[in-house]
């Protein structure tokens, strides 16, 4: 079968075609849009229509594909994790430039005994953790899960990104598990009203994990019970940051 037919006969959105044809394929999306002649192997025609299928029943490209990009990195997912989105990149983006903004003199960047103490709460699959490392290579980064199935794919990611002893994986509820002091604390915590939840777009409330998603009545009990705890882990003057429905917020302490 060529490219071409088989995009032709594909019942999903074609960019999400191409882009699941490309990654069988292990070649650019722009080849698949170059080459509409060339001709599939039979196992990659039919893995194509196997994972059509999967797409066309709502579940996430990102499980399909078997990860999602965040922060220019490749991090593992499954259904046992929410799918990183886009905009939790901003939340990143602003503890770097909060990381950033403290002038050298008051920071020896690089020395091992003097490092900023980062905090990633309900990691999940590991995203925050993982960015934060690459970008902050001298923050010792503690990274929190209660869920042993996430727990299990952050450390996955942790592990294959290399690195395990740059980023502690504790499990326990919120911060229960931190005995340090921090400066920083990264959340990306559930935030949906449980009665919005059957409502949410079915690659949401299909796939992903319940856990990852449901905020209690208002949305708001699990962030209620970190922003009781935060001041008892925060260092003097330290930031709690936090996204809910997109927006990055920042609270000081």
């Amino acid at each position: 079968m060529l490219i071409e037919a088989a995009l032709q006969q594909s019942e999903i959105d074609l960019t999400e075609a191409e882009i699941i044809l490309s990654h069988l394929l292990k070649r650019d999306r722009s080849f698949v849009k170059a080459f509409p002649n060339f001709r599939l192997k039979t196992g990659h025609a039919t893995k194509l229509k196997e994972f059509v299928k999967r797409r066309a029943q709502s579940e996430p490209l990102a499980y399909i594909l078997g990860y999602k990009e965040f922060c220019g990195l490749k991090i593992y997912v499954d259904k046992r994790v929410m799918v990183p989105r886009p905009e939790t990149e901003d939340l990143v983006t602003e503890v770097i430039k909060q990381v950033y903004s403290i002038p050298n003199r008051n920071r020896k960047n690089h020395w091992k005994h003097d490092q900023l103490t980062i905090v990633d709460v309900g990691t999940g699959s590991g995203n925050i953790a993982i960015a934060l490392a690459k970008a902050v290579p001298f923050a010792k980064i503690f990274a929190t899960e209660i869920d042993n199935d996430a727990y299990n794919v952050a450390k996955q990611n942790i592990s294959h990104h290399g690195l395990s002893k740059k980023i502690s994986l504790l499990k326990g509820d919120l911060l229960e598990s931190v005995t340090e002091k921090a400066d920083f604390i990264v959340a990306n915590l559930p935030y949906i009203p449980t009665t919005r939840l059957k409502k949410l777009q079915p690659e949401v409330s299909r796939w992903e994990p319940t856990i990852a998603l449901d905020g209690g009545r208002d949305g708001l009990k699990i962030y209620r019970k970190l922003f009781d705890r935060a001041a008892s882990v925060l260092k003097p003057n330290g930031l709690l940051f936090y996204e809910i429905d997109g927006d990055t917020f920042v609270k000081n302490y």
